[in-house]
């Protein structure tokens, strides 16, 4: 009998899980990337960065993006209402080759940095910066059960996990 109650205590944890990552509006092909679709469908570029800016079950994200001239803009995107995107210019003149260096799908990157923590892990912002050295490499903020905080770094061109730390 215990074995049994331990067998639906395990399953019962799994599928509470398996919900909450379902939840998760991060996950390849939710609303994080219809929003990236449509910014770079409007403004063709390299999406350096994004940050969830709001709640629910499907929440904005601002979206930033590096034009070919080197420019860095900030718009924000609702997956409910998409429309025309207005883009604040950041400071500051960046070299765009550098950044296509970044080959590593960011998709598959923002899908397996949580996948070093146990439990449900939420993903609420990526950066993607490039070394003194020119390597490309993604940083990921996480919000981990018991309320801890998570950043999670990938390499841009070879998709390894380069470090992770918990707060």
């Amino acid at each position: 009998m215990r074995l049994i109650n331990s067998v639906i205590a395990f399953l019962a944890c799994l599928t509470a899980q398996s919900q909450a990552m379902a939840a998760d509006t991060t996950e390849p092909g939710g609303p994080l990337d219809f929003c990236i679709a449509a910014v770079l469908s409007e403004h063709p570029g390299i999406v350096t960065g994004w940050r969830q800016s709001g709640g629910g079950p499907q929440p904005p994200y601002a979206i930033f993006l590096l034009s070919k001239n080197g420019k860095i803009g900030e718009t924000y995107c609702d997956a409910t209402k998409p429309a025309k995107f207005e883009f604040k210019s950041k400071s500051g003149l960046y070299r765009y080759e550098m950044y296509e260096r970044a080959i590593f799908p960011e998709d598959k990157a923002r899908a397996a940095a949580p996948q070093i923590f146990v439990g449900p892990a939420r993903v609420l912002a990526m950066e993607l910066t490039v070394s003194f050295f020119g390597k490309p490499q993604y940083s990921y903020q996480m919000l981990l059960p018991g309320g801890y905080t998570a950043t999670v770094e990938i390499d841009a061109a070879a998709g390894r996990l380069i470090k992770a730390t918990v707060n």
